[in-house]
């Protein structure tokens, strides 16, 4: 008959043995994705400077990638106009620029805050926060917020 003091202390130890592996194995996972993102930023680096090597100031190259895709979205565009204006007429068309409009608009829109731009927002709430902690500043310098915490609180 075993003691079940041992019994619990062997199964103790085999718990900790299989944690101890399971530990292992997830510091062998971690240490193969750190891996990985090396792998990943080691070849983006490479891809750069083969392509800046091939093609030297590719920014010329990317420019002119840039202008055949906004030619070939006006060139769509011109087309479903045509089949919008033959299909239902030139008010349709007038309709579907109304509603590009307004999803522009919307758009413009959903990058501000009701119409106030982010940026400037941004600089007024930090310019609030300066102003209030100057105003602290001043005011525990003079022993004021000494003298309110002690109305408030007592000594």
């Amino acid at each position: 008959m075993s003691d079940p003091f041992v019994d619990a202390l062997k199964g103790g130890i085999n718990t900790a043995s299989e944690l101890i592996t399971v530990a292992d194995d997830l510091e062998k996972v971690a240490q193969q994705v750190a891996d990985l993102g090396k792998k990943e930023v080691q070849a983006r680096s490479a891809w750069r400077r083969k392509k800046a090597i091939v093609q030297g100031d590719y920014a010329y190259v990317d420019a002119v990638d840039e202008w055949k895709r906004v030619k070939e979205a006006q060139d769509a565009r011109e087309q479903v106009r045509q089949h919008v204006v033959a299909k239902w007429g030139a008010q349709a068309w007038n309709d579907i620029e109304l509603i590009e409009a307004r999803q522009k608009d919307d758009y413009k829109r959903l990058y501000t805050e009701d119409g106030h731009d982010r940026a400037a927002m941004n600089r007024l709430k930090w310019g609030c926060f300066g102003a209030a902690l100057l105003v602290t500043m001043i005011l525990w310098s003079m022993g004021v917020v000494h003298e309110l915490a002690v109305a408030f609180y007592g000594e």
